[in-house]
């Protein structure tokens, strides 16, 4: 099986890339590379199976060469996503990257003749509303707060690959829809929020809430590249569903309650002026509940989180 990876070289791409190279069943991974990166816990005999490319920002010329050398791609996997502030302050370039990249993707698989094209989503896409279910399928509405950008893109992104979802029809489409997602190579607010030793919540509101490790989120995109049946949507989250109150404590943290105008005055600037991200997590996710249900991942992905 020969897999093309983008976002290769960002967040969780050289961690995916190393655990996939390790099964048997994977003959060729293509690395999409946004910068230089050395996967050293690589050993010889997997090395052999990795080519590095570039295509930037996922532009159509250099996206297209890539498929040109390799006619003969079974799966790709879109990890890629841009976030982080760049010179471009109207959001033109993230948009490039997150929509259009995405677009893009679908259409060179299609015309390539690539067997499968999964998309890693996030749950925060469904938003976090008051009137939400208490656990939320993959046909529920997505709702996601769209006056952020990222998290429109995301929405758009998502959106558009259901379009592409047709019986019989190539590539077959997976979106996975992960829940908030910690770890070292994790660079969300979520994930910026956990590292700090006191974690605030705000006074009257404790939501059901999931999160998962970074660790469990390769293993199940794993099981979507290796499992020939999959196709669809999934929603994907960590072992447990709790209160966020419970969450924060399961990490060692300390749960510092606050009222909802002084997290939205103190709390902003923490992330704006450092420039981490474009947006600070909307505050609706501390108040109201977007907890998934993992059925259909259990079931056909025959996942289980082992870590979170």
């Amino acid at each position: 099986m020969k897999v093309m990876v983008t976002g290769a070289t960002e967040g969780i791409g050289p961690l995916f890339v190393k655990k996939l190279s390790k099964f048997s069943q994977i003959k060729h991974i293509i690395a999409l590379k946004s910068s230089d990166i050395d996967y050293h816990q690589i050993d010889d005999e997997q090395e052999e199976k990795l080519t590095m490319a570039t295509a930037k920002n996922l532009r159509p010329r250099a996206l297209e060469d890539v498929f040109r050398k390799n006619q003969d791609i079974d799966v790709v996997v879109h990890l890629a996503y841009e976030d982080k502030p760049g010179k471009n302050e109207n959001g033109k370039a993230i948009h490039e990257t997150n929509v259009f990249g995405t677009m893009r993707l679908l259409n060179l698989c299609e015309k390539y003749g690539v067997k499968k094209f999964i998309h890693k989503s996030p749950s925060s896409i469904y938003g976090a509303n008051p009137d939400n279910p208490v656990l939320i399928k993959e046909d529920y509405p997505l709702r996601g707060n769209r006056a952020y950008q990222t998290l429109r893109d995301k929405i758009e992104a998502d959106i558009l690959c259901q379009t592409y979802m047709k019986e019989g029809h190539k590539p077959k489409v997976v979106i996975m829809r992960f829940c908030g997602i910690i770890g070292e190579n994790i660079r969300s607010p979520l994930n910026t929020i956990f590292k700090f030793p006191f974690v605030p919540v705000i006074f009257g509101f404790d939501p059901m809430f999931q999160i998962m490790h970074e660790e469990d989120v390769t293993d199940a995109l794993i099981q979507a590249v290796i499992i020939e049946e999959a196709e669809g949507i999934f929603n994907v989250a960590g072992k447990y569903n709790q209160p966020l109150s419970e969450v924060i404590l399961r990490l060692k943290k300390i749960p510092l309650p606050t009222s909802n105008l002084a997290l939205s005055v103190f709390y902003k600037p923490i992330f704006m002026l450092n420039r981490e991200h474009t947006f600070p997590f909307d505050l609706s996710y501390w108040k109201y509940p977007f907890v998934v249900d993992t059925t259909k991942t259990r079931e056909i992905l025959k996942f289980i989180p082992q870590v979170l």
